[in-house]
């Protein structure tokens, strides 16, 4: 299936210089051709039919810039928050589960700046973490209670960045 470039507004398809934000789809390219949010700058023909191969956008899309935004790639959930993290402690490192062999290994999840303190229910906030440790920390950050985080809470559909995953895209010819 024929994959179409979607190049941020200043594309010069003279010299290929501009900035790639993705690849999709020929009907969703066609979609966004019809709706006015791209316009086609390369074309190639595939059957018996003319498609394009490279968009530009009708306006600039500035700051960085994620696949599906205004749309979550994970749904939150407290069961999200321990898949994220490999349901593994992130203070620890112990495998934690909703039926664990001994009471210390159970999955919770922890607010690394307390919710007492004002911490929000958020993807850059929860961890997952095992009763043990939760319990151990307690209402303190990781810092007071001298538990350092094994990796830092991040929100997931912010962290798949469009980068690199057009080098094996075939050349098409332009017209």
């Amino acid at each position: 299936m024929t994959q179409v470039r979607v190049f941020n507004l200043g594309y010069d398809p003279e010299t290929g210089i501009g900035e790639l934000l993705h690849t999709t789809t020929v009907r969703h390219a066609c979609g966004m051709i019809r709706r006015e949010v791209a316009d086609p700058v390369e074309l190639t023909m595939l059957g018996d039919r003319i498609v394009p191969t490279a968009l530009e956008l009708t306006r600039e899309l500035s700051g960085a810039w994620v696949e599906g935004v205004g749309q979550r790639s994970v749904g939150f959930s407290y069961r999200a928050v321990h898949e994220r993290d490999h349901w593994s402690c992130a203070y620890c490192g112990r495998s934690v589960s909703k039926t664990p062999v001994c009471e210390a290994l159970l999955a919770t999840v922890d607010h690394v700046l307390p919710s007492s303190r004002g911490g929000p229910t958020s993807w850059t906030n929860l961890v997952s973490a095992c009763k043990e440790c939760n319990n151990r920390k307690a209402d303190r950050t990781p810092a007071e209670a001298r538990m350092p985080l094994r990796a830092e809470p991040y929100d997931p559909a912010l962290a798949y960045r469009v980068t690199g995953h057009v080098d094996g895209l075939p050349v098409l010819a332009r017209l």
